[in-house]
């Protein structure tokens, strides 16, 4: 055997130079019960007056939305929405299980900055995302405990997370040794195997016991032994792969393509196999719609609400439905306006939708806009409008609340990453909303 072939029959995939530190985990350990977190980056800068912040045209003012020419905001249960779109099914669904969170000052109209402020709390870097501080806490051990398919994903030096870009690659992981469309066929015979793992084995051992070994020489060592020697617990997740069928494939529409479908499938796969609790979802799309913005806005909503469609019946099909927690989110939003190219800009003013299964808090809206998406301050305790000595909702309050509701807001990881908050928002108390649509112009179709 030469060389080249001697490395591609030893040597793992990529993703386990995701693997914590302090890997130690034996197969059959996971034994994790708790929720799964699931983030859909929406990344571009979505426009939440065609979707949870419905918006109408008024008189005299420039026109908000198209569609309010010939229809107006509808409601499912307590949740006002857009009529574009595939809305309609979605928030018909979905409502009962859904918080919407609307006027969320993301204070940047910057891609990068928005994209940072939202999904870690802090408008600039350093913060960890929800996803990693959550899986660090919970299942440090876990080989793919935090999965990231773009977007945002600091990870502030508490863990690592995994690309699954190629679902095969974790069979060649598990079984290195045999092909990847047929496990009884063998790239080199058995015997030459065991001969090349008990020679890797003996240089890793060799290689650890050098004592001028720099630190991050002897941490990469060990992360690769750690590696091999626990590869065993990705088999359930080989298993489940290989019992799913096919997978989504790339979805592409006009002018951009979406994996998202497929990126919730094997993120739940994983969940349910036991080797990973969070995962980030990506959605490209074409939000940045500066030019043509009903058309790309519509498909990019669709997109987005269809396939987190998609992803809560796959979760019910794997029975892992009822533990699922999933927040979706963007840069920020769009201008209450079209510009001259028929396209919206940069807004700072955004919001999120916070999803679970038969949770008490569902069917809720909190936080407000006014008729032309500006923010109006709330009562933190009441959640109710208040002009006076009311706040502004920030990605801080955001997580703030978020992290509380997870279980990882007092734990030890998250005290280096504390928020500056001077007042505190339970968004997720079930008895206090925010009445919307109180100004009378959003009833007036022009």
């Amino acid at each position: 055997m030469d060389r080249r072939n001697f490395i591609k029959a030893a040597g793992l995939a990529s993703v386990f130079s995701a693997l914590p530190t302090s890997f130690n985990l034996k197969a059959g350990q996971a034994g994790f019960e708790g929720k799964f977190l699931i983030t859909v980056q929406a990344d571009g800068g979505w426009d939440v007056s065609s979707l949870c912040d419905p918006k109408m045209n008024v008189p005299g003012e420039l026109k908000i939305n198209n569609w309010a020419d010939a229809d107006e905001t509808r409601t499912a249960g307590n949740i006002q929405y857009a009529p574009f779109g595939t809305n309609q099914n979605f928030f018909e669904k979905y409502h009962q299980d859904m918080l919407v969170i609307n006027g969320i000052d993301s204070q940047t109209n910057s891609h990068t900055t928005g994209v940072v402020h939202n999904w870690s709390g802090r408008i600039s870097n350093g913060f960890p995302s929800i996803t990693a501080l959550y899986a660090t806490a919970n299942a440090p051990d876990l080989p793919i405990s935090y999965i990231n398919n773009g977007g945002y994903a600091e990870t502030a030096g508490i863990t690592r997370y995994t690309r699954l870009d190629d679902a095969y690659s974790i069979k060649n992981i598990v079984e290195p040794n045999s092909t990847t469309y047929d496990p009884n066929i063998h790239r080199v015979s058995v015997d030459d195997w065991q001969l090349i793992t008990q020679s890797r084995n003996e240089r890793m051992t060799e290689k650890l016991s050098q004592k001028d070994l720099t630190f991050r020489e002897r941490l990469a060592v060990t992360n690769y032994k750690s590696a091999l020697d626990n590869a065993s617990i990705l088999k359930d997740f080989s298993t489940e792969l290989g019992q799913a069928g096919e997978l989504q494939d790339w979805e592409q529409f006009t002018n951009f393509g979406s994996s998202l479908k497929r990126q919730g499938e094997l993120a739940l796969i994983a969940m349910k196999s036991g080797v990973a609790v969070a995962a980030d979802l990506h959605v490209g799309g074409a939000f940045d719609s500066h030019q043509f913005h009903d058309r790309d806005q519509g498909e990019s909503l669709t997109v987005t609400t269809d396939g987190i469609d998609y992803i809560w019946q796959y979760a019910e099909q794997l029975g892992i439905a009822d533990r699922i927690v999933m927040v979706v989110m963007s840069d920020f939003s769009r201008t209450p306006y079209y510009n001259d190219t028929e396209g919206k800009d940069h807004w700072p003013v955004g919001s999120a939708i916070i999803m679970e299964r038969d949770a008490s808090w569902g069917n809720r809206m909190v936080g407000l806009t006014d008729e032309a998406q500006n923010i109006i301050p709330i009562n933190p305790a009441t959640m109710q409008p208040d002009a006076n000595s009311g706040k502004v909702i920030y990605p801080k309050h955001v997580m703030q609340s978020f992290r509380e509701y997870m279980g990882v807001a007092d734990h030890s990881l998250a005290q280096p990453f504390k928020f500056n908050n001077d007042e505190s928002f339970n968004f997720f108390n079930a008895d206090v909303s925010t009445p919307q649509g109180v100004d009378p112009r959003n009833l007036v179709r022009v």
